[in-house]
């Protein structure tokens, strides 16, 4: 005769539920809508160029970012939302570059 272990079962449907309780947050940050632009500035001749400031207009909502390139030419505009992008590149002693 086969005997039942009432306690093992809540014990697992217990655990089950912590478990996706638990991972619930990790799985709903993970369907986040944004981008991240990132890239570095170089001139012809593929020098760095430090200080260049980097713009980002998003083209349906006029929504703006900006950042500075750092010492090594890098720059990084994280958490944009979906659209489309004008991106706009102005450094001293450089005429202004636009990328749509």
């Amino acid at each position: 005769m086969m005997r039942r272990r009432p306690f093992a079962l809540h014990a697992s449907l217990l655990a089950c539920s912590v478990f996706a309780l638990c991972t619930l947050p990790f799985a709903a940050r993970g369907q986040t809508a944004t981008a991240t632009l990132s890239g570095t500035v170089e001139d012809e001749n593929g020098a760095i160029i430090p200080g260049v400031a980097i713009t980002a207009v998003n083209n349906g909502t006029q929504l703006t970012r900006q950042t500075t390139t750092d010492e090594n030419g890098y720059f990084v505009i994280p958490l944009l939302s979906p659209g489309s992008y004008t991106v706009k590149a102005q450094g001293k002693g450089f005429a202004p570059v636009d990328f749509t």
